[in-house]
């Protein structure tokens, strides 16, 4: 029988989607899960600006983030807020327009939907507060002009109002090659950087391409140091 001679990847430098002002919303498949991560020390590298990061207690861990960037002073890129109810997230995100400097060049806001499907609020509640969290996302990514990265818990009718709402779906997908970013007007595959015949998309593999990267983020403005982890009140 013959045998099949595995696909070897293409050598290219590696690319990242650049992100735009306005709701981004990032859909991800379990074979990537740090793909939101590699975008984010990916752009503030790249602009030279800072990240502020509202989280729901899970993503915003500084382990993937640190052995992602090709230094741990990534850290001092970011401000983390982290909520612990569905009131406290909402909170967080009607007071962006005030937390946000003007060093800020993202917003950053994993699993949207996930408190606001607590069983304990009252019939609707749980919907109109996702609107409101939406709502504020979009005022700040007009007024401030800057990318809103998003990703909500389940694609499903409850969080359709979040994917209605957002300027932009970028789909990331493992492939042979690499991951694969796509949108409705664009295509980006990640390759891995070594040429190999197999692509894990690990925190390993995501370090390898932010720093084969490195040049153009050596071209940014470093901004001012930012840094904050605290709960919300």
């Amino acid at each position: 029988m013959a045998q099949t001679t595995p696909p070897t990847a293409p050598r290219a430098t590696p690319a990242l989607p650049e992100l735009a002002p306005g709701v981004t919303l990032l859909e991800t498949d379990r074979d990537t899960p740090r793909a939101i991560h590699a975008l984010v020390v990916d752009h503030v590298l790249r602009t030279g600006g800072t990240g502020y990061w509202v989280d729901t207690g899970q993503q915003a861990r500084t382990d993937p983030l640190v052995e992602i960037a090709p230094s741990d002073r990534i850290l001092d890129r970011l401000r983390v807020t982290r909520a612990f109810t569905p009131f406290q997230h909402l909170d967080c995100l009607r007071e962006l327009p005030r937390l946000c400097s003007e060093q800020t060049s993202l917003v950053v806001v994993p699993a949207l939907d996930q408190f606001y499907r607590d069983e304990n609020l009252l019939a609707d509640e749980g919907r109109e507060m996702l609107a409101s969290g939406v709502a504020a996302l979009a005022g700040v990514a007009r007024r401030r002009e800057v990318p809103v990265l998003v990703t909500r818990q389940t694609a499903d009718a409850f969080s359709q109002p979040l994917a209605q709402a957002a300027t932009r779906t970028l789909r990331c997908t493992a492939t042979p090659f690499g991951p694969r970013f796509e949108s409705a007007d664009s295509e980006t595959l990640v390759y891995s950087v070594d040429g190999g015949e197999t692509v894990q998309t690990t925190l390993a593999f995501w370090e390898r391409v932010i720093t084969a990267r490195q040049p153009i983020y050596d071209t940014a403005t470093p901004a001012q140091p930012e840094v904050s982890a605290r709960g919300a009140h």
